[in-house]
């Protein structure tokens, strides 16, 4: 079962996503989901690059998930997600859509650039700073807000 090519291909990936440097933006990101409750875990959104896709959420899919929860840990899987999350607009990767909304490089980011990043993996078509400027400027209100409460106790 674990032979699976895409299962295979998906923990290779993960490794080698564990040498990637995205300290800032998985402190950010902790930061926010500590008071935030998450729809998804990172694990259960990296195992979407895994069929059987027809099947919502199969038994499959299930075993599939609890063997990447105990082997990778959560900001693993965020790393991988980084890489591999489609930003819209055929950015596939943080350093395509770093450079496409922000005109940066990844490591140039702000704060407020990273929380825009954090919110599009959530949905990057609800949080697109291109086409729903309002909808990511009162999200980032409130991220700014859960942020600055946890800094100032």
């Amino acid at each position: 079962m674990f032979k699976n090519e895409e299962f295979v291909y998906l923990t290779n990936a993960l490794k080698e996503s564990r040498n990637r440097n995205f300290k800032s933006i998985i402190n950010i990101e902790n930061k926010i989901y500590k008071v935030v409750k998450k729809r998804r875990c990172n694990c259960e959104t990296a195992t979407t690059y895994i069929g059987p896709y027809r099947h919502g959420f199969s038994l499959t899919k299930k075993i599939y998930l609890l063997k990447i929860e105990k082997e990778f840990s959560n900001n693993e899987c965020l790393k991988f997600l980084l890489i591999h999350y489609d930003f819209g607009n055929n950015n596939i990767g943080l350093k395509n859509a770093s450079k496409f909304y922000f005109g940066k490089t990844v490591h140039k980011l702000n704060a407020d650039e990273i929380m825009t990043i954090i919110m599009m993996l959530e949905n990057s078509g609800l949080y697109n700073p291109v086409r729903n400027k309002d909808g990511v400027r009162n999200k980032l209100l409130v991220y700014k807000r859960i942020l600055n409460k946890k800094t100032s106790r």
